[in-house]
């Protein structure tokens, strides 16, 4: 089972290098021992001291590190340096060929997040949900009215929460594409962009972004003193704890989307209508 350390910013925290493992301590209670090999991916938020001997221990284990700011933005991502380009990486400039592949991946893209949109509504609307959405489809913009209308009323609060939220899920979308062999920054819909094909899957599971937002706005751990000082440990705690909650069915849904990656591959390398070459 893939486990997440999650670190915030703390005076009393203290973390050292020890062999293939880091030792946690938090003032008075007792150290606590982490095999490196059992961390699947780490999260830094806030300042922290930290010995660079950690980095390179989780690098070296193919460990991807997101750094967030106190209002949950993104800093950085460490990750291990390779000599070579990812094992896949020739094959997925197919989708780059031409503006028929580069329209091929974006209906692929658009299809699959209106799939999580239908289910994040549901959810969301339960009974209210209309019908039509599922009958006739959904279209972005009443998708993004709903959420728009769901979070007005937080909305510095909601975005400070989907900030941290979505450098979540980037990492554990960076952890999958590594595990695959495949470029993380070869995308398509954010071309030439750092991580650009891990944004392109993080677009279409957005939706699962928002109603996690959305369902931390409606619980007692966010304050209305979030906008001006930040995500809170204690905040930043229950957004961690929501989304390890939900991590297998996100991983399980991460891993489909891969597999529908691969398989348009191979159709279109098969295939060979690559259209007009850029």
């Amino acid at each position: 089972m893939e486990k997440t350390l999650y670190l915030n910013e703390s005076a009393t925290l203290h973390i050292i290098k020890d062999g293939p493992s880091i030792v946690v301590k938090e003032g008075e209670k007792s150290a606590r021992r982490v095999p490196a090999r059992m961390i699947q991916r780490v999260v830094i938020v806030g300042n922290m001291k930290l010995e660079s001997g950690l980095i390179t221990l989780f690098t070296q284990n193919n460990i991807p590190v997101t750094f967030l700011d106190k209002r949950g933005n993104q800093i950085a991502v460490t990750l291990p340096c390779r000599q070579y380009l990812p094992e896949h990486y020739q094959t997925q400039k197919v989708f780059l060929e031409s503006d028929y592949t580069i329209r091929r991946f974006m209906t692929f893209l658009r299809a699959y997040r209106q799939k999580v949109q239908v289910d994040v509504l549901k959810r969301l609307l339960k009974s209210q949900m209309p019908d039509k959405y599922i009958t006739v489809g959904l279209r972005e913009e009443e998708y993004q009215q709903t959420i728009d209308s769901a979070s007005s009323r937080h909305r510095g609060e909601f975005q400070q929460i989907h900030n941290a939220i979505s450098a979540i899920f980037l990492e554990m979308v960076v952890s999958r594409l590594i595990a695959a062999n495949l470029d993380p920054h070869l995308g398509v819909m954010h071309r030439r962009r750092d991580f650009g094909l891990a944004l392109d899957i993080c677009h279409v599971l957005g939706p699962e972004m928002d109603i996690q937002a959305i369902q931390c706005l409606g619980g007692k751990k966010v304050s209305g003193h979030q906008t001006q000082h930040g995500i809170s440990s204690e905040e930043m705690k229950a957004i961690a704890v929501r989304f390890e909650n939900r991590k297998e069915v996100l991983i399980t849904m991460t891993e489909h989307i891969l597999d529908g990656i691969f398989e348009l591959i191979r159709e279109l390398r098969i295939s060979g209508e690559y259209g007009i070459t850029l």
